[in-house]
C-alpha cells in the first residue's frame, strides 16, 4: 500500500492572529478535500493549540532541527499564504520564511508559495533573498496582480507565477455557530467595526468616533471585533468607550470560526484589518475598507469593491457618504459580491489542485 503524501506548511501561524488562521483553516480544508488522506504538518508558534484546532501534526517554528527533519522526510513544502515575504514590520520576516524554504531546496523538495501576498519589500536584503530563492521555487500562486508584478520587478523570473485570490475567500459560515451566536447580539440592523492599532491612534479613534455616532444615528447597533486579540482589544474599547448602549465590544478571544459566524450576521463591516474585509466579501456582506496598507486598498480593486478609505488621512465627510451610498444601495452590493464570489470560486482552489497533481 501507498504511503500518505506527506505535506509541510510554513506561516504565521499559532499567534492568535486570526486573520492568519483563517488562512491556515482554508489550506487544510482545501487540501483535504483534494487529496483526502493527505498528512499535513504545520510549523506553529502554539503547536499543541495548531494540533487541537485544526487536527494536524505541528511542530514548533522555531525548532530549525525539527523542521529539517520533518521537511526532509516530507513531499512538499507549502509556503504561505498570508503577507510573508514583507520586510515593513521586520527585517527577520523573509530571511526566517525563505531560510525555511532553503531547507526544502536543499532536500530537493518541491516548494509551492500558496496564494501570498507579496511586499513591500524596501530593503536590499529582501530583495536579494527573495530573487535568489524565489527563482528556484516550484510553482508560485499569489492572490493579486500586484504581488506578481512586485516579484517579476525584483527579478523572480524562472519561477511560473500564477496569479488567484486569497484562500479565505472560499471560508464558509457554520450554520450551527450563526445560530448559536446568534443570541449575543440585537436582533435589529447591525455593524461590524474591525480595526488594529496603528500610528495615528488617537486620531482614528476620534475620528471613528464621529463616523461611529453617525451609524447609530442611522438606526445600528454596532460591534467591534478584536481580530488579533492582544493588539486590538484595546484601541477597541478606547472606541466604545463613552458612545452609549448602541456600541458593543465582542472582547472574549474568538476562534476563526466564531469570528466568520459574527460576521456573516452583520448588514455591512467597515474593515481595517485585511481578512476581516476577505470573511466579509466570503459570506457576502458588503463592506468598506481603512485601508492602512496597500493590501487592503489592492484586495478591494481586485474584487472590484466599491468603498475605500485612507486609514493616514481619514477623510470622515467622505466615509459618511460612502456609508450613506452603501446603505442607499444595499441590495445592489450584495449582488455584486455574490456575482464576484461566483467568478473567484474556482480560483481559490487552484494551489490545492496544483498540489494534488504535483504529488501524483
Amino acid at each position: 500500500m501507498d504511503r500518505k503524501k506527506s505535506v509541510v506548511i510554513s506561516g504565521y501561524y499559532g499567534f492568535n492572529n486570526i486573520g492568519d488562521e483563517a488562512v491556515l483553516s482554508s489550506i487544510v480544508t482545501a487540501l483535504r478535500k483534494h487529496i483526502p488522506d493527505v498528512h499535513i504538518i504545520v510549523l506553529s508558534n502554539a503547536p499543541s493549540q495548531t494540533k487541537a484546532f485544526y487536527g494536524v501534526q505541528a511542530i514548533n517554528r522555531w525548532q530549525i532541527k525539527e523542521i529539517a527533519k520533518a521537511i526532509k522526510a516530507s513531499d512538499l513544502l507549502i509556503s504561505g499564504g498570508g503577507s510573508l515575504l514583507q520586510d515593513v514590520t521586520s527585517n527577520k520576516v523573509i530571511p526566517y520564511y525563505l531560510g525555511i524554504v532553503k531547507i526544502a531546496q536543499f532536500y530537493k523538495k518541491p516548494v509551492v508559495f500558496y496564494s501570498q501576498g507579496v511586499g513591500p519589500v524596501a530593503k536590499g536584503l529582501g530583495k536579494w533573498l527573495v530573487k535568489t530563492v524565489g527563482n528556484k521555487v516550484t510553482q508560485i500562486f499569489v492572490r493579486d496582480e500586484g504581488s506578481k508584478a512586485l516579484l517579476e520587478t525584483i527579478g523572480v523570473k524562472k519561477a511560473p507565477i500564477t496569479v488567484t485570490i486569497d484562500p479565505v475567500l472560499g471560508i464558509k459560515a457554520k450554520p450551527e455557530l450563526v445560530d448559536k451566536l446568534a443570541p449575543n447580539l440585537v436582533a435589529g440592523k447591525k455593524v461590524g467595526i474591525y480595526i488594529r492599532p496603528w500610528k495615528n491612534d488617537k486620531e482614528l479613534v476620534d475620528k471613528l468616533k464621529e463616523v461611529s455616532k453617525y451609524i447609530v444615528d442611522r438606526g445600528y447597533d454596532l460591534y467591534l471585533m478584536p481580530m488579533y486579540h492582544k493588539e486590538d482589544l484595546s484601541i477597541s474599547e478606547e472606541l466604545a468607550s463613552d458612545l452609549g448602549e448602541h456600541v458593543h465590544v465582542i472582547s472574549q478571544e474568538m476562534t476563526i470560526d466564531e469570528v466568520v459566524a459574527y460576521t456573516s450576521q452583520f448588514d455591512f463591516i467597515l474593515g481595517m484589518r485585511l481578512h476581516s474585509l476577505i470573511m466579509a466579501h466570503a459570506v457576502g456582506v458588503p463592506m468598506i475598507g481603512l485601508s492602512y496598507d496597500p493590501k487592503v486598498a489592492s484586495f478591494l480593486n481586485e474584487v472590484n469593491a466599491p468603498y475605500c478609505v485612507d486609514v493616514d488621512n481619514l477623510n470622515v465627510t467622505r466615509l459618511k457618504e460612502y456609508i450613506d451610498r452603501l446603505v442607499d444601495n444595499f441590495e445592489e452590493e450584495k449582488e455584486r459580491i455574490f456575482k464576484m464570489n461566483q467568478k473567484k470560486e474556482q480560483k481559490v482552489e487552484l494551489p490545492a489542485e496544483y498540489i494534488k497533481q504535483l504529488l501524483g
